[in-house]
């Protein structure tokens, strides 16, 4: 009777437990910030400092196009806040055009 108790409670967890592990992944928003970047040490004062700033999982910058994308959980980090975080570092960013249109897109319906 235990054992059984106990499986149902450990198969419970189990689902709980890749239930909010699927919402965690849906919480995750990629940006592109366009930033005032000229050169590989901008690249990598960018490389050092974002990536470690709270939620962020994934940093690629492109030099040539004067871009950063910052893929980050929602709960966890904000762009306002991101931006602070480039300030921090010396460089002025914005979030791109074609990322403010999607994220305005929904709110219009």
């Amino acid at each position: 009777m235990k054992n059984g108790f106990l499986v149902a409670i450990i198969a419970l967890f189990a689902l709980f437990a890749n239930e909010a592990n699927a919402q965690d992944k849906a919480k995750v928003q990629n940006v592109t910030f366009t930033c005032d970047i000229d050169c590989h040490s901008c690249k990598n004062k960018i490389m050092q400092q974002i990536p470690y700033e709270k939620g962020v999982k994934d940093v690629q910058v492109d030099v040539q196009k004067k871009e950063v994308k910052v893929e980050f959980k929602t709960g966890k980090n904000t762009t306002e806040e991101l931006i602070k975080a480039f300030k921090e570092i010396g460089f002025t960013a914005a979030v791109k055009e074609e990322n403010a249109n999607k994220e305005k897109a929904p709110a219009e319906k």
